[in-house]
């Protein structure tokens, strides 16, 4: 358990957003009652209603993907946070382009010889985004 375990275990879970993983390594990751935070909807999520909405992104758009600047991976005991700048753009499929900045964290907990994920946070710079755009 350490810095470059969190980062390995964290950055194979977010592949699927950089076009090198599956869905089951991220939802993996996550643990059951992980809490999530995200910039396109205005409440928090439980992990299957992400999950429903990764889907629904899925669908709805072409490339989508993560560009993560930045990153730092910090343990405390057995407690992994992940700061990170973090771009999401895609191509929404019958409109323009979407290219969103935003922070990420996210808290991870060592349990089982692994990291686990419980909150994970993605906040648009500007202001929180109500819909797709443009729209």
């Amino acid at each position: 358990m350490n810095n470059k375990t969190l980062e390995n275990q964290f950055n194979k879970a977010i592949s699927i957003f950089t076009k090198q993983g599956n869905y089951s390594d991220f939802f993996d990751f996550f643990d059951e009652d992980a809490l999530i935070v995200n910039e396109d909807v205005p409440f928090v999520l439980d992990k299957p209603s992400y999950q429903d909405h990764i889907e629904f992104l899925a669908a709805s758009m072409q490339n989508l993907e993560w560009v993560i600047r930045r990153p730092e991976y910090l343990v405390f005991e057995d407690t992994g946070l992940v700061t990170a700048e973090l771009t999401v753009r895609g191509k929404p499929l019958n409109h323009g382009f979407r290219q969103r900045h935003c922070v990420l964290s996210a808290i991870c907990y060592w349990k089982d010889d692994k990291w686990h994920g419980a909150n994970l946070h993605t906040s648009s710079l500007l202001s929180h985004i109500y819909e797709m755009s443009p729209g």
